[in-house]
Parts: structure tokens; sequence; C-alpha cells
């Protein structure tokens, strides 16, 4: 797998999409796997270097796409449904109160969504984008989140 570094460029200096690089090697994904199509894949975030946010999982298209405007009309249409039973499934399978949808296309131009599961006992200093700094947020290890993944899979695709 191509390795990007912190200015999204590949070892040999030339750019690298990170996105289309998971989609390379499905294997690296294939345990934290929620939900996949022709047009979009879905897997829980993993921290490979400690603990993991449980409940934060990233939707990407399988196209190369450079901004949420340049999607087909389906593409635009399956994504809007994806973000919704995913934040379904996050909230059924961790019992968050609700989810954030998040889409920042600055560092690595290709079109994803993470959406978040937001706990109930979260508290208000650690909210929106702060999330990430709640020290005492539900984290597991990479077992933890295969786990999850399993039963967002599940929920995913019972549609509930």
């Amino acid at each position: 797998m191509v390795k990007a570094n912190s200015s999204g460029r590949g070892e040999s200096g030339m750019d690298v999409c990170m996105f289309c690089e998971r989609l390379r090697n499905p294997s690296e994904l294939a345990d934290c796997l929620v939900y996949e199509d022709e047009l979009f894949h879905v897997s829980h975030q993993l921290n490979e270097e400690g603990q993991t946010y449980l409940g934060s999982v990233i939707i990407q298209s399988r196209r190369h796409v450079h901004d949420l405007a340049e999607l087909t009309e389906k593409e635009a249409s399956w994504l809007g449904s994806l973000i919704t039973r995913s934040s379904r499934a996050l909230k059924n399978c961790t019992g968050a109160g609700w989810t954030y949808a998040e889409s920042f296309l600055e560092r690595y131009q290709h079109v994803h969504v993470i959406v978040t599961a937001r706990y109930p006992s979260m508290p208000k200093e650690c909210i929106r984008l702060a999330i990430r700094k709640w020290p005492g947020a539900p984290r597991g290890t990479r077992p933890d989140v295969i786990e999850l993944s399993r039963k967002l899979r599940a929920g995913m695709s019972s549609g509930k």
C-alpha cells in the first residue's frame, strides 16, 4: 500500500489519494466493513496506533470524486440514504442520542462523509468537532471495533 505523508503525497512525491488506496487494498478494511456496493464503501474508522473512538464510520465514494457537487444524481441520492442508514445503525448499536455528519475535503479531495455517534453522556465542552478530545469517550482496540462493525453491518443490512 502506498502510504501518504502529512502532505497527502506518497513516498515518491506523487499525489496519493488515501481513499482510493483504501479501496485498492480491501483486505485492510475487511474487519471494519459495515456496508459496500458499486457506488460506496462504509467502514468503521480504526486507529491502528492506539484506542479508537467507538461509533465513527466513514462513507466514501468508490469513484474518485473531488467534491459533493460532482456527484451524479444517483450517487448524491444514495449518499443521503447511506448517511441516514449509518446514523440509524450507530444509534441502535451504540445507544447514541444522535449522530454528527461531517465532510471536509481540504486534505484528501475524495468525497467522504464521517458519521459519528454523539453519546448522551458527552460533556458540553466536547460537542461537535471537539468530540475527539473527550477523555471519557467510548474507545476500544481493534477487536472492539471489529465487534461493533459486525453489529453495524447487521443493522445496515436489516435497514432498521
